[in-house]
Formats: structure tokens, sequence, C-alpha cells
């Protein structure tokens, strides 16, 4: 029998027989006041559960409205409240059964018994495995999907004291965090650069955003699911890495008030404050609030940052099928680490003996950040089997900069370099939209679940900065940070820079149940690129930059096979292209990049859903990678001046994954994955890079672990949590300078809880316990390293009212 479909039954005594998940975990329901009939049919889908009753039982009732977090019991009490029926726990089941006499219930009995829920929210599951992610537009399942899938949970980010996106993305299994020279990080998965975020499923090109765009707080988050491998599917154009989503938390049916306090290492302070619930009896519109502000100095001397982040959400049901969601979230982030707050090395690669406090910049350096982001969305339920969903997303984002930094290879005998000063002024906007159609449908005695829908993302920045090359020196040991103010001098250089990204899309996903074990999936996108850019140099004659693309085709095809209804087999093959700009001696613009990712593996749900893991062998191939042409004549760029390029190179990357999230025993929480893969040129103008890697940002082997334990009876209000992240040696491409430059390192994280009483509760977090010393990214050219935090201390007190 298909999983939420009803059997109707008639019983001599009218019964009915209701199938729900009814211990103290929660699931996020959003059930509209309605005919008692159908709101039972909406619970039985919302929760996955099998629902067996007599029609005549709902005849002429209404339910009550039931939206947000709330355990089966409840959520099951709330729906027939008035109704005449009321919920009795009975050992291991739950009855249906007339109230006493004056109640406000009437009908007959109806039995419940245990089945898994289906929901893909985290928040208050006290899980570090989900029920389901919401990628492919609708919740599925994690063995259902024929791709590698990681969803960190709300409950994992506040365990590990996660504040920031960046933070969860550096514990993610799969996923190395890259913080660029001057500030900013970038994100790399299976050797690759994921280029865009999703924010609710509405994709928005994010590369080219300045100054730690993703230190904002995670705190409005629910999750963060990622993607690995090739997403042209949802996405349209990009790498081969994979996608990103932040979904975040919606309006609260019941009243909360959540607080909390963070003191820590280097005078860091912080606090947060989550209230909401519902705006009316009916519990149709419902709200959230959250604030949270940090003000923390850093290990690095004369760093200090502070920030604010607020965020705003309201849901509300306009029908019993329809229903509208809004949020806003804000941040502004003020400090010197928004700058490049890089370490040099010696001119040779090597690295200088200097403390992890050193700071190779002015004093009085600083940067201003501030986004907006802007939600709309609307889910309108056709009927029993069709959906529609409409999201929007708007990002307004600001940043702006004085800085002087050291600059250049410190000579072996000295310790004397030039200096780089910049003022940034960058701004940009991106809007997105995405809307998709899903439903299911039979033919021929077999059921389809398809996916139409189309997207739109669009970005425009307008970048500016002035230059000051070897305004001062410094002595990089004995550094004075009382540097000359910029303008003291004449700018070097005037850099004015505007650009426009317009991309959209069709795309369908059909997923065909050919038996009751074997789901085949096909799917296709055609989308639609351009790219504008004008720079205007003061040392330089303008420029001019201009590509389109039109209707190219990104196939997806997959196989899930289910060998018990806990473990599944799967393949997969994904498409993904980039644009480049490049032009061969025709001055025509190369064909796009492609990109290629084949998968297969085998995923478990076990545990009644408590806990997922999964095994992935991975090969990705990107091909048509611009290469010089040293056989044409040297007619493109430099005003008709320079070489052009063939659409010629190739490059792989291939490797294995494994990943555990979730309970593996009772009280113990575990989040994990490792990562072997290696990646290598294929075809090159250069010979000798054959064979050589051509990302060094991504180890070969890297290990990402959390566990949670939390003691048994009477010691049960104590938690002890540990973690490590491993990763083997990095190299670089220089083949000039010293390589390799660091060996494999192992960061271990610790955390200590303790249940004050039901309202409060306190945790003590330990980051990089043996204080290890290690460069936790290292630029390519040498000339510029960062520091990993040395052995830190985060002191968090809650309540929870």
């Amino acid at each position: 029998m298909q999983r939420n479909r009803f059997r109707l039954t008639l019983t001599a005594a009218a019964l009915a027989a209701l199938c729900l998940h009814a211990n103290a975990q929660t699931a996020q329901f959003d059930i509209p006041a309605q005919p008692l009939a159908d709101a039972l049919a909406r619970f039985a889908q919302q929760s996955g559960v099998q629902l067996v009753f007599s029609p005549a039982l709902g005849t002429g009732k209404t339910s009550q409205p039931v939206h947000g977090a709330h355990n089966a019991e409840a959520a099951l009490r709330q729906l027939l409240r008035g109704s005449g029926l009321e919920a009795r726990h009975n050992g291991a089941t739950w009855t249906l059964a007339p109230a006493p006499l004056g109640a406000d219930t009437t009908l007959g009995e109806v039995k419940v018994t245990g089945q898994t829920e289906r929901n893909a929210a985290t928040e208050d599951s006290g899980s570090y495995a989900t029920r389901g992610a919401t990628l492919f537009k609708g919740v599925q399942s994690l063995k259902d999907i024929p791709q590698s899938v990681t969803v960190i949970t709300r409950q994992q980010m506040d365990d590990q004291g996660l504040e920031t996106v960046e933070e969860v993305l550096a514990n993610t299994p799969g996923v190395t965090v890259y913080k660029r020279p001057g500030g900013g990080s970038d994100f790399y998965s299976r050797g690759f650069q994921a280029p865009n975020i999703q924010y609710d499923g509405v994709p928005l090109l994010r590369t080219s955003s300045w100054g730690n765009t993703f230190t904002a707080s995670s705190a409005y988050l629910d999750r963060i699911e990622v993607l690995r491998g090739a997403q042209g599917l949802l996405e349209g154009a990009g790498n081969p890495g994979g996608a990103i989503n932040l979904v975040r938390k919606r309006g609260l049916a019941e009243k909360t008030l959540k607080i909390d306090g963070r003191i820590g290492s280097w005078d860091n302070y912080g606090a947060r404050l989550e209230t909401g619930g519902a705006l009316d009896n009916e519990g149709r519109v419902r709200s959230r609030v959250v604030l949270d502000y940090e003000d923390k100095r850093s290990f690095i001397d004369t760093i200090h940052d502070r920030g604010l982040n607020a965020y705003a959400a309201l849901d509300f049901d306009a029908t019993p099928d329809t229903s509208v969601g809004f949020g806003i979230a804000h941040s502004g982030l003020n400090g010197a680490s928004l700058t490049g707050t890089g370490i040099l090395r010696h001119a040779d690669g090597s690295a200088l003996d200097i403390p992890r406090s050193t700071y190779m910049g002015a004093g009085w350096n600083d940067a201003k950040r501030r986004e907006t982001q802007v939600f709309l969305d609307l889910d309108h339920r056709i009927s029993s089997n069709w959906k529609f969903k409409f999201s929007s997303t708007y990002v307004n984002e600001k940043y702006d900069s004085t800085e002087s930094t050291a600059s250049g290879g410190v000579p072996l005998n000295g310790g004397t370099v030039g200096s780089w000063g910049y003022i940034y002024d960058y701004g940009a906007e991106s809007l997105g939209f995405d809307a998709t159609l899903s439903g299911r449908f039979n033919t021929f005695g077999i059921a389809h679940d398809v996916v139409l829908g189309g997207n739109y993302a669009k970005q425009r920045r307008d970048d500016g900065y002035i230059q000051y090359k070897n305004h001062t020196t410094y002595d990089v040991f004995h550094l004075n940070h009382d540097a000359p103010r910029l303008g003291t001098t004449a700018p070097t250089q005037i850099v004015d820079a505007e650009r426009e990204t317009l991309q959209k899309g069709l795309y369908g996903m059909l997923r065909s149940h050919m038996t009751d074990d074997l789901a085949l999936v096909l799917g296709g996108r055609a989308s639609w690129y351009r790219y504008a850019m004008r720079t205007e140099i003061s040392t330089a004659a303008t420029t001019y930059q201009d590509m389109k693309e039109k209707g190219i085709f990104t196939p997806y095809a997959g196989v899930v096979y289910a060998l018990t209804p806990q473990w599944s087999l799967y393949a997969s093959y994904a498409d993904i292209f980039q644009p480049q700009t490049a032009t061969d001696v025709q001055l025509n613009v190369l064909q796009p990049i492609v990109g290629t990712n084949y998968e297969t593996g085998i995923k478990g749900e076990l545990f009644d859903g408590k806990l997922n893991i999964s095994t992935a062998v991975f090969r990705v191939d990107q091909k048509n990678r611009a290469v010089r042409d040293d056989d044409a004549p040297m007619v493109c760029g430099n005003g008709g001046n320079g070489y052009c390029s063939r659409a010629a190179g190739k490059v792989r990357s291939e490797g294995i994954e494994m990943e555990a999230h979730g309970q593996l025993a009772l009280g113990w929480q575990v989040s994990g994955g490792y990562t072997y893969s290696r990646n290598e040129y294929m075809e090159d103008r250069i010979p000798s890079n054959i064979g050589k890697p051509f990302d060094y940002n991504s180890p070969q082997h890297m290990l990402r672990l959390w566990s949670d334990w939390q003691l048994p009876g009477e010691w049960s209000k104590w938690r002890f949590g540990t973690g490590v992240n491993y990763r083997s040696k990095q190299r670089t491409g220089n083949a000039t300078k010293v390589d390799p430059v660091q060996g494999g390192y192992s960061i271990w994280n610790a955390r200590v809880a303790y249940q004050v009483n039901k309202t409060w509760s306190a945790a003590l977090n330990i980051e990089n316990l043996f204080d290890k010393y290690y460069y936790a990214s290292i630029y390519n050219s040498y000339n510029v390293s960062q520091f990993g935090a040395p052995r830190n201390f985060l002191l968090t007190l809650r309540g929870n009212f």
C-alpha cells in the first residue's frame, strides 16, 4: 500500500484505526481549520502515518488548526478539540474515544499505533538526524535521494556552538572552508567551489560577496542542507561542487521565550533573545523574533568586532489550503576581522617563527558590513495530490572598509616588507524567485511523483576601491600598528566595476515507482544565462565583458532500489555548466565548461528514522576548461594583443564518502563523516600538469566527527560531547616554493552541559582542546596564511520559558 494513502473500512462498531508515532519527538505541522476528514488526511500526510477510519466519523465536524512543532500526541489532541473525540493513552497505543459527559467530545473509539514521522524541520527535535530534506522541492527521505546529502540540524548547531554559517559548514562532512587573504570565505566540495547559496530553496549567486558574508549569525536557521556533486537541475550554472540550502525558522504556533547569554575567551560576550507565538486564537497567524548581539575580541592583536543580527518571521493561513510566509533578517557587523588577517611567509614559502597573535596590519583597520535578507513565500494545496509553491528572496549587502596590510614575501635574512592600502566600497543586490508545481498521478498501474518549476536569479554589483601601493613598510618581527593613514600619499589606482548576472530556467523531475522497491528518477533543465561587466581603471582603459547562453539543457537521472524498508541502493548522473568569458582566435566566446557527476552508494534510515547513514563512491569530470592557445595569433584581450584560448582543459575529482547522523543508542547522538578524494588534471596545455592536482584547498583525507552523550538514570542532567576535525597534509600548486607546507592535523573539541532545572541549562564548549598550532588556510601563492584559533572556551547559559 502507498504511504499516506487512506484505506476506508466499515467495522461492526463503526471503528477506525489511525497509525502515528506518539513518542516525545516533535514534528512540524501545518493544518488549518477545515472539515475533520480533510484535516485527518492532512495530518496523515504530514506525519507519514496510515489512517483507517469510516468517513462517517468526520461528517459535519470541523477540526482545530495545528501549526508548528508538536509531538504526535499534542498535535492529535489539538486537531480533535471540539470534535467529540479525545485521545487516551493505553500502553503502547493511543485510542480516540468519547469524552466523559460534559466534555466537548462525543465519538467512538479509534486506535492509534506507532509508526515513523516524515518531516524535515529539526527545531526542538533533540536529534542530529533529520526526517528528510527539501533540496529537491518537497520533503524526501535522505535514502530516497540518489545523491549525497548532509543535513546539519538545529540541535547540532546548538550543541557544538556553531554560531555562524561559516562555522556550520566548517564542521560539515565533505566541505572545506577557505578563507580569502583579503577577507571573506569560500566553500569547496569534491574539489570545486560552491558559487551559489540557496535560501529556502531559492538559489542566489554569492561568489563575489566580500567581507565574510557568512559570518552572520545562524540563529535564525532551522537547518542547513548540503548536496554534494553537480546541482545543475536545481541551480543552472555553476561548478559541480554541490548546493548549500539555508532553511530558516518559521513562525511559532505556541508562545515561546528563549534567552541565552555567552561569555568566552578573548572578551567574548553575547546574548540572544527568541520569542513568538500565535497572534490569534485560532493559530492562523504565527510569529517569531530573534535578536542576537555579540561583542568580542580575538586571539589576533588589535582585532575587535561587534555584531547585531535580527530576524522576524510571520506565517499565516489565508485559507484552509493556502499559507503565506514572510521573513526579514538583518546583519550588521563591524570590526577588523572583516579585513585581511593573513600572515606572510618567507620568500621561499617557509613559515615565519611568530606568535599566533601576530597581526600584520594597521591598528586603525576597520570594516562595516550590512546585509538584509527578505523572504516571501506562498504554499497552496490544490488537492490531496497536488501542491503549488512560490518562494522569493531578496538580499541587499554593502561592505565598506579602510585597511593597510603587509604584503610580499619576507626576505630570508630580513623582516621588512611593503604594504598595500585599500579603501573599499562594495555593494550588491540579489533577487531570486522559484515556483514549483508538484503532485502524484498514476499511469498503467505505476505511480509517478512529478515536480515542474522554474526559477529566476539576478544580481547587480557596484564595487569600487582606491589602492595605495607601498604607502608604508612593516617589520614583521617588530610590528608597529601605528601606520600612517591612507590619503597622505596619492593613490596608485582607482577601480570602479559594475556587474550584472542574470539566470533563469525551467526544470522538471519525474520519479516513477516502477515496482514497490524500484524508483526511476529522470529530470532536466533548460537554462538562460547572461553576464555583463564594465570595469573602469584609472591607470588603464575601460573594459567591457558580455556573454550569453541560451537554452542550455542539463540532464539528470537516478535510480533508487529499496533493499529493505531501511536500506536503499542508488546510482545517479547529474550535469552542470559554467559559462566562461575567454575567446578563441575567431574572437568567439568559448562554449561553457561542463561538469558531470557520477555517483553510486547505499543509504540507511535506521531505528525508526533516528539514524541516517550512507556510503558513496563518486567521480566528477569537468571539461571544456579554457586553456591558452599557443599556436594561434595573439589577437585576444589586452586591446587585441593577448593570447587566445581553446576549450580543451579537463579535470577529474573522485573519491569515497561515508557518514552517519543521529542516535546510536539511547542518549547517544553522533554526527560525522569521512571523505577520501583526489583531483587531477586530465588534459591541459602544459603536459607536466597532467596527473597533478588542480585544487589544493581540498585535502585527500578529511574527517568531521562530533558525538554527544547524555548520562543515564539519576545522572541524566549531565551531557558530554567531544569531536575531532582532521585533514591530511596541505600542499600548494607553486612549484618554486618549499613543499609540502603543512602535514596532517587533528583539532579536538569538547563540551560539558548541565540541565539545572526545567528552565535553565548551562554548557561549556572548548575548541582546540589540545591547543594545536596550525594554519587553517594557506594561500596558493604562499604569501599569505591564516592561523587556526588556539584553545578557547565559551560558556553559555540558556533559558527556555
